[in-house]
């Protein structure tokens, strides 16, 4: 039995030879005929096809999870939403599709280190290369797509949501960024982190299969009688003082002078996106 503990303090090979999922994940993302029929295998609910009306995915710890919940929160809809692939596939897709498509994307050191607390037997180095060919294989497309930064979505989402009517001529609601509505989205991350019984409905309400009301109409009792479960900290996407207490080591192997080159690629590649 793996226990928290395992999953979090990597043995020391990982550390030197990373993590061979990882590297074949990275190699399949590029390419939407390799990539989507696994997808749509696995995660059906949030992966692209043809009845998905809205794409809003990036990588990993770039604040996906908070934009889709607010996203979805604000609509109170059924805006079938493609999400949480984390990968260039399905945005390739979208692109060739016309999809509306927002991007959400974080500099590469926030990504990264955020990216090695949740997996820890995925080296720097790995998340170093994943992160760069992620934003260079999109380049191409990136016209079609609108792009908001970590910090747009935490502190002013709804804005992010008008940028994508005037792009797409869609008439999407706006995510009002109030504290009282930023803490509603931050308790639905925590039950989406949490694992609770009502996940499934929890997936469709991201996904855009059932509305706000809906949601919490149908998950009313049980939220009452289980409770969410545990919430892992060091998973949630949302702020964390655990998380913030782990950073300065994971910090120091990413700034390794080894891996300088690789750091500068990504950079690179970051601010060509953005721009």
């Amino acid at each position: 039995m793996v226990t928290e503990s395992d999953e979090r303090a990597p043995a020391a090979t990982s550390l030197l030879v990373g993590s061979p999922r990882h590297a074949l994940r990275r190699a399949i993302m590029m390419h939407p005929a390799l990539y989507l029929p696994l997808a749509r295998w696995k995660r059906a609910e949030s992966a692209l096809d043809g009845e998905t009306g809205f794409v809003l995915d990036g990588l990993e710890r770039s604040a996906n999870t908070f934009a889709v919940l607010a996203f979805q929160l604000a609509q109170n809809d059924h805006v079938r939403t493609a999400h949480h692939m984390h990968a260039a596939a399905p945005l390739i897709e979208a692109a060739r599709r016309g999809v509306p498509t927002l991007i959400t994307v974080r500099e590469p050191e926030g990504t990264i280190v955020s990216s090695m607390m949740r997996q820890p037997r995925v080296t720097p180095r790995q998340w170093l290369k994943t992160y760069a060919a992620f934003y260079e294989r999109l380049m191409p497309h990136r016209d079609r797509f609108v792009v908001a930064t970590f910090d747009e979505v935490t502190t002013d989402f709804g804005a992010v949501v008008a940028r994508v009517n005037d792009r797409f001529g869609t008439r999407f609601r706006r995510f009002d960024h109030s504290d009282q509505q930023v803490r509603a989205v931050f308790a639905l991350i925590d039950e989406r982190a949490a694992g609770p019984p009502w996940q499934p409905s929890l997936n469709r309400f991201a996904s855009g299969f059932i509305s706000a009301d809906e949601y919490f109409q149908a998950t009313r009792e049980l939220r009452r009688s289980d409770g969410a479960g545990t919430v892992l900290e060091h998973r949630v996407g949302r702020p964390s003082s655990e998380r913030e207490s782990a950073k300065p080591a994971m910090r120091a192997q990413y700034r390794s002078p080894a891996l300088a080159d690789l750091r500068a690629r990504a950079g690179s590649a970051y601010r060509d996106f953005v721009a």
